[in-house]
């Protein structure tokens, strides 16, 4: 009996260290995992940026919520929510983009996380009822540098107050066009995994200084995060792009086994 994932060669270009829950799974199931970071994840370095978010944090008690956009932000929000609050604040509520980021938020800050069960994403969490009678509340958005203003500009329509505490940012990995022709063909990848926009543009930039044929590229299967993100990259030429309920494991997983159906 063949495995979920059985004949899969899936290049996985999720940053370090987050590939790895993302590899192991696809092996799990019997697929074969090769990663590919496209773009780095590092602590906010800059002293401004830096003073921003202690003085937010510091006020964190003044915010009725908290929504963390991904595990990084997970993970970075929640050293610098320990670091000043060695008990979290009583009364504030905590909101994640998909389970995996509530099981991180929760786990890291011995707190009640809400998620969506319908999805990962800005949308997704924008439905739910904690979200919807928000106004006069101040609302803190956990997330890298820059990225979508959908959520904030929909909250604010509510009638709440929001403020970014941007945590971490993203610049691109050392990996150059010769190292993704070279794994491309090497490893007989014939599914490719992204789960940005900010990936999918990277990606492309090195195809397109690559020696490989750009149309023989663009047809490998492309799991992509968002039907957002769908519609960019069949912009860009690739012609068979699966959706996945989002950016996380589970998500992903799910998309490359209807994929293997």
């Amino acid at each position: 009996m063949n495995s979920p994932l059985s004949g899969l060669r899936v290049l996985v270009t999720r940053p370090d260290p987050q590939h790895q829950t993302t590899c192991s799974a696809i092996t799990g199931e019997g697929g074969a995992a090769f990663h590919f970071p496209l773009i780095k994840i590092e602590a906010i370095s800059s002293d401004e940026a830096i003073q921003s978010i202690k003085s937010k944090i510091e006020n964190l008690d003044h915010y009725q919520v908290l929504i963390f956009i991904s595990n990084n932000a997970a993970y970075y929000g929640a050293n610098w929510i320990t670091e000043f609050w060695p008990q979290f604040p009583v009364g504030v509520q905590v909101v994640a983009v998909g389970p995996s980021t509530a099981r991180k938020v929760s786990s890291e800050l011995n707190c009640t996380v809400v998620h969506s069960e319908q999805g990962a994403s800005s949308e997704n969490i924008l439905d739910l009822d904690q979200l919807k009678e928000v106004a006069g509340k101040k609302i803190a958005i956990f997330r890298g540098i820059g990225g979508r203003e959908l959520l904030a500009e929909t909250l604010l329509s509510r009638g709440a107050e929001v403020d970014y505490f941007e945590v971490y940012q993203r610049t691109p990995a050392d990996n150059s066009s010769e190292q993704l022709a070279s794994i491309l063909v090497a490893e007989n990848i014939n599914v490719i995994s992204v789960t940005s926009s900010e990936s999918l543009h990277r990606l492309v930039d090195l195809i397109n200084t690559s020696n490989l044929a750009d149309s023989v590229v663009k047809k490998i299967p492309l799991i992509v995060p968002s039907s957002r993100v769908a519609e960019i990259a069949k912009q860009l030429g690739f012609v068979a792009v699966k959706i996945a309920k989002g950016a996380e494991v589970e998500a992903t997983i799910n998309a490359l086994q209807e994929l293997a159906n």
